[in-house]
């Protein structure tokens, strides 16, 4: 019986300890500020800049530095239908790198990595998707004390690209349990998908083939958009069909070795062709 008891007072000295340590554990968490990110904590609107999309991957190829034109108007009203401009994401990135050096006077490579997410939209959906229609691109480099970010939108359809240059400050942890929980460079991570072999274009073809296209046409190309965004480790390619009687997301994670899952999140359908099964988000 005394060997009971004692055990029984171990275990309750054990757990008021493990208790104590939890509550001191989730008090530093949440009193440890968090390491700002392009993500968490997007920059302002930033500069706008009129663009030619006719000649813009022309003069880029020439070198020409003068492709950007400062505008204070504001967004303008968009000038082409989708599909306007058959942009592949490697033109994008091409556009986004040039309004880079733009910017920061330095070249998108060597220490300046792609931050995810990033994506590319296509404002219509059609059978032939050829090009993307937009795309949102962001670069970052770790310096010893900050995070300098660009946060570029190109909009070929408007005329327009709107970029900001940012500089997160990088966090310093005075205690040694902050610095063992948390590390500033993990929130800068890189996405490697742009960077291989997986294109935009070839998880829109993935997307396409798994699902996307059959429900299309079930559904209609009309009210549905596309978009393809780059993670870390992974491609999201999302259709969403937006009308008076249709909101309804597919969605398919896609990998870099080509594996493909595929999301439903059906909020309302009240077409004969919906489909009545679905698993949400």
């Amino acid at each position: 019986m005394k060997k009971r008891n004692r055990l029984v007072t171990i275990l309750i000295f054990i757990t008021i300890c493990a208790f104590i340590a939890w509550l001191y554990l989730w008090g530093t968490i949440m009193d440890t500020p968090m390491q700002m990110t392009p993500l968490g904590d997007p920059p302002p609107p930033g500069e706008g800049y009129i663009i030619d999309p006719n000649t813009i991957l022309a003069d880029i190829d020439k070198g020409k530095t003068d492709i950007f034109q400062i505008s204070n108007e504001g967004m303008p009203e968009r000038k082409y239908p989708s599909g306007s401009f058959a942009w592949s994401s490697t033109d994008y990135l091409a556009i986004a790198k040039a309004n880079h050096l733009y910017l920061t006077g330095e070249p998108a490579s060597g220490e300046w990595k792609l931050f995810p997410p990033g994506d590319f939209d296509i404002y219509q959906c059609r059978d032939n998707m050829k090009g993307f229609d937009s795309a949102t691109i962001i670069f970052y480099k770790r310096n010893p004390d900050s995070f300098p970010s660009t946060y570029i939108n190109i909009f070929p359809l408007r005329n327009f690209v709107n970029s900001d240059y940012s500089d997160y400050d990088r966090i310093i942890y005075d205690t040694w349990l902050a610095k063992l929980l948390f590390n500033p460079d993990a929130s800068y991570e890189e996405a490697l998908p742009i960077e291989g072999s997986m294109t935009a274009e070839r998880a829109l073809q993935i997307a396409e083939e798994a699902g996307g296209a059959e429900m299309r046409h079930r559904l209609s190309s009309d009210g549905c958009r596309v978009r393809v965004k780059y993670n870390a480790d992974k491609w999201v390619v999302r259709y969403y069909w937006d009308t008076k009687d249709l909101a309804y997301t597919l969605s398919f994670d896609i990998r870099t070795d080509g594996s493909c899952k595929k999301k439903e999140d059906l909020e309302l359908c009240e077409r004969v062709i919906c489909p009545r099964s679905f698993l949400f988000r």
